[in-house]
């Protein structure tokens, strides 16, 4: 340790604790002792609203279960009441023979996507170094990545759907080195 530290330090432990004056003791002990007066003061019952536990407070707990009961009532009764029963299925035909006559089915029409855009971005290009092929050939490793988005949509519903796929792409380019 260093000189001016190790003095500093035994200078605080020679340091001792002064007693306190009778004068700060008396008001502590006042102060003290009329804290304990208040906090020990009786506590009335069921004289006020703001007491949860008393019993004018049964009434509003018993309003709010009955209008969670009907809210949940309601809520019930709108998504589970009953619908009209379907109209049962028309009886099976034969296939039409005039294929004029067979159309498409409005669902697989309505629901037919194409695509708008394609792009990709690199977002990152390393070269991994030279690497031996075939024979006595010498190539470097370049790895590029890319993330591709495909965006398709319904020209019907104006609805779109993008898709976003990661792409790592690995090329061996062959390296001649030439002494200048």
């Amino acid at each position: 340790m260093d000189e001016p530290l190790q003095q500093l330090e035994d200078e605080l432990k020679s340091l001792r604790l002064r007693s306190p004056s009778p004068q700060l003791v008396d008001r502590l002990t006042n102060e003290l002792a009329a804290e304990t007066d208040e906090l020990t003061a009786p506590v009335r019952r069921y004289t006020t609203a703001s007491n949860l536990g008393s019993w004018t407070w049964f009434g509003w707990r018993a309003a709010v279960l009955v209008a969670v009961l009907a809210v949940g009532a309601a809520a019930t009764y709108v998504l589970f009441k009953a619908q009209p029963p379907a109209a049962p299925a028309p009886p099976a035909r034969l296939a039409a023979t005039d294929p004029a006559a067979v159309r498409p089915a409005p669902d697989a029409v309505r629901d037919l996507y194409q695509p708008v855009a394609a792009a990709n971005v690199l977002y990152d290009l390393k070269d991994e170094g030279e690497v031996q092929i075939e024979g006595d050939g010498s190539a470097r490793r370049v790895r590029a990545r890319y993330v591709d988005t495909y965006t398709w949509k319904n020209p019907r519903s104006n609805a779109s759907l993008k898709w976003t796929v990661p792409r790592d792409e690995i090329r061996v380019l062959p390296a001649s080195y030439t002494q200048n």
